[in-house]
């Protein structure tokens, strides 16, 4: 029987938030770096900590940042985006069993490094798939609809134990009502009649990276191998993303238990925000410290470990036996004669069809069930299905 632990975010709370007045507010290192065998360029996010009434971490600027390996070869960093440190070496690869460790030195001349980790390889992933799902709502207990995600893996040599996901999620947006029309008006400015625009704003594109912090381990079991674990739950209701075309890409990666140890604790931080009497991000240390003060509060962590990835792509037609939503476009859908149509259109109704020949009356909606650029953008991703 296999055994996994799964870590997500839930943000739950019984106490009225209270938010304490900041005074003289010293924001701590934040590191967040990862060395694998991609071939992206590695990056390195540096940011200072905010205090618990300011949402958006301060980037950290005009560092000096590298990666160091066991044999004393240094790689260097260059600040792309206030905070994004990404390797000046294009063909930087991280090797399995090199021993790395991070550098950093300040602006204000403050040496950080990390302790040495080992680049794991990461077993390949065994399966990426999904079954309809329908479950309770946590809100008001009826029922909801959607797709469960899960992925297999294993590793024969034993050697993994430790494991990590993330993912990121596309999806295709068709608006119900393309809008191809303008309305011209006449010389009253209120009178007028339908003409072609030539829009081509029914099908877009949006993304998203998954939050949750994702984790197994297999270290208690004779095999190492992970089953049927759920890393998503999309449900029909969450916008456009499963009525046309979702695609989840999922990446793999290996940890050590010190990483695995450091996961663990920052979703445990993590689950339960808002108040003063819940543990803060600040207790939670990583492998990250100031050589010259090791008594100094560094967040974050810095490791390595070689990537594998899997995509998976759900269409409509795969979810046929499932219930989904009433589309709320269907409900706003007008049918107005041509004297009302500028009324409508100054309330922010568009054309979304027009009515048989000869009629005196066409179709209008609001715009964001006619223009997809509301939901998305136009540009189709490249990896995406022709």
């Amino acid at each position: 029987m296999t055994f996994t632990l799964l870590i997500g975010f839930d943000l739950v709370g019984c106490t009225e938030p209270f938010t304490p007045e900041s005074k003289a507010y010293k924001g701590v290192l934040v590191v967040d770096g990862f060395v694998s065998d991609a071939e992206a360029r590695s990056t390195i996010k540096l940011t200072r900590s905010s205090p618990i009434d300011v949402a958006i971490p301060t980037p950290e600027s005009n560092a000096i940042v590298s990666v160091i390996d066991k044999q004393g070869t240094s790689f260097e960093f260059e600040e792309t985006l206030p905070g994004i440190y990404q390797c000046i070496a294009a063909g930087f690869k991280g090797v399995v069993g090199q021993v790395y460790s991070l550098d950093i030195l300040t602006g204000n001349s403050n040496h950080y490094q990390s302790r040495p980790v080992t680049l794991k390889k990461s077993p390949p992933i065994d399966s990426v798939y999904f079954e309809p799902s329908v479950r309770l709502s946590d809100i008001d207990g009826d029922t909801i609809t959607g797709a469960a995600i899960f992925i297999d893996t294993h590793d024969d040599t034993n050697s993994t134990k430790y494991y990590r996901w993330e993912w990121e999620e596309d999806w295709e947006i068709r608006v119900p009502y393309p809008n191809t029309y303008d309305w011209i008006t006449y010389e009253d400015g209120k009178f007028g009649f339908p003409k072609e625009n030539g829009n081509q704003i029914g099908l877009c594109y949006n993304h998203e990276v998954g939050r949750n912090i994702h984790i197994a381990t297999t270290n208690q079991l004779s095999s190492d191998q992970v089953s049927k674990l759920e890393l998503n739950y999309v449900t029909t209701s969450d916008g456009y993303k499963l009525r046309s075309l979702y695609s989840i890409l999922v990446r793999q990666y290996a940890l050590d238990e010190a990483a695995f140890l450091y996961w663990s604790e920052l979703e445990k931080t993590s689950e339960t925000l808002g108040t003063l009497f819940d543990p803060q991000p600040y207790e939670l240390r990583g492998n990250v410290f100031n050589t010259d003060d090791p008594d100094e509060t560094v967040l974050g962590y810095f490791g390595a470990s070689t990537v594998e990835e899997k995509r998976l792509y759900i269409t409509r037609e795969q979810l046929k036996d499932i219930k989904y939503p009433t589309n709320p476009c269907g409900q706003d859908l007008l049918e107005v004669e041509y004297r009302y149509v500028y009324d409508h259109l100054e309330a922010g109704y568009v054309i979304a069809y027009l009515g048989d020949y000869g009629a005196i009356s066409l179709y209008m909606a609001p715009k964001d069930c006619c223009d997809c650029r509301f939901h998305g953008v136009l540009e189709k991703p490249d990896f995406w299905p022709q």
